[in-house]
């Protein structure tokens, strides 16, 4: 019995700090991008969503992240952040676009939306209202953030 109480002890303290650590992540992650945001001056009121492409990462997750931005690079609902890009022009060349062409694509020269959590290898799809962002998830072998992300927007 007291063997099979300190294991639930155990297991109650792990959840407890797993869910405190998930937690305190994406205050982090949100403060980073409202923040990244105000210093950037974009003026986010005519979006609605917010998707971060990372230029480094997990590579089928940026994969996914620009095949979605192929698709709705034409939606003025969604603006779309590169940041730690090093090479615009491959970009241009895979993806087909050419970014200045687009007024909803801000290059992140500066690197201010880096995200600085574990999920900066990621992108980043978040929710925004009044200026501001509200929810946030990430494109990973975990989550499917541009799949929910399409299902909301179509």
């Amino acid at each position: 019995m007291y063997v099979t109480m300190r294991y639930l002890t155990i297991i109650i303290i792990l959840l407890f700090l797993t869910f405190a650590c998930r937690q305190s992540s994406e205050k982090i992650e949100k403060a980073t991008l409202n923040n990244a945001i105000k210093e950037a001056g974009i003026d986010i009121n005519n979006f609605q969503w917010l998707v971060v492409m990372p230029g480094l990462g997990c590579n089928g997750c940026i994969q996914e992240g620009e095949a979605f931005m192929k698709e709705f690079i034409t939606d003025k609902r969604i603006l779309f952040v590169l940041t730690n890009i090093s090479s615009l022009k491959i970009l241009q060349q895979k993806t087909g676009i050419t970014i200045n062409d687009h007024s909803n694509i801000f290059v992140d020269r500066n690197n201010l939306f880096d995200i600085p959590t574990s999920n900066r290898i990621y992108p980043c799809v978040a929710e925004l209202k009044n200026g501001k962002v509200i929810n946030l998830s990430f494109q990973s072998p975990r989550q499917a953030a541009f799949i929910h992300l399409e299902h909301r927007i179509k």
